[in-house]
């Protein structure tokens, strides 16, 4: 049976919900059977995704409205959707209480290093020293960007090589890591790339958009097989609760 990979709905555009189609086909390259997830204000609505899905996709978006990691604006960059951003943290939340397999792209890194106590820069010029350009300008969000260093033992490691080149579609960045996570990749001007958990079998986040990269790097396309295939056998429903861990 192939696992079904729940795509959880990047944000709200004109009154419809969207993901963006790269990812629905780097589940499918990868076997997996991908499920869109709306975003909804119905809690009961986390237990059906929890029973349906075999693993969790948190894809890329808008800015995190700066109040939920303890901030105010600060920045006249990104947009923000409390509603969603909401949504976001707290199905996280639930994802992680399963023990299921997580993959985080992006904004989903950043959700998931928020929803464990984390914090972000509200914009890359806020941190010090000065930092990469991590906006790239290519006509093709395929292109690499900068180099990664990737930390040995991490999961990464295992299918990415110690220098690996990648794309960079972000203004914010990890500022306060979120507990229980560990550093899995940085860039050359210090910037955290990649994480993953500390203690949970598969919960990966990166700061690129690999799915964008699945035929041109054999990594990117290791890293969402390795994603699927974790997923494969991961089901137990002992962890599925009824309510969202808050």
């Amino acid at each position: 049976m192939k696992p079904i990979i729940g795509i959880i709905s990047c944000g709200t555009m004109e009154q419809r919900q969207f993901v963006p189609q790269t990812y629905i086909q780097a589940i499918e390259r990868s076997e997996g059977i991908p499920v869109i997830l709306p975003c909804t204000p119905n809690n009961d609505a986390y237990t059906y995704y929890g029973r349906q899905c075999d693993g969790f996709l948190f894809c890329g978006g808008d800015d995190v409205t700066p109040l939920l990691f303890g901030e105010e604006l600060m920045t006249d960059r990104g947009a923000t959707d409390l509603g969603t951003d909401r949504f976001h943290l707290s199905l996280m939340k639930y994802a992680l209480s399963l023990k299921l397999p997580i993959l985080a792209i992006c904004r989903g890194m950043q959700i998931l290093n928020i929803a464990l106590g984390g914090t972000i820069f509200q914009d890359i010029s806020m941190r010090w020293p000065a930092s990469l350009n991590h906006m790239q300008l290519s006509s093709d969000r395929s292109d690499p960007c900068h180099e990664i260093a990737v930390q040995k033992d991490s999961i990464l490691s295992k299918f990415f090589s110690e220098h690996e080149m990648v794309n960079s579609f972000h203004h914010q960045c990890i500022r306060v890591l979120g507990k229980e996570l560990k550093i899995s990749a940085v860039a050359s001007d210090g910037i955290i790339e990649a994480i993953e958990s500390d203690n949970l079998p598969f919960v990966v986040g990166v700061q690129w958009h690999p799915e964008c990269m699945t035929e041109t790097s054999d990594s990117m396309r290791e890293l969402f097989f390795t994603f699927v295939e974790k997923s494969k056998n991961a089901k137990n429903l002992q962890y599925i609760s009824p309510k969202p861990r808050t």
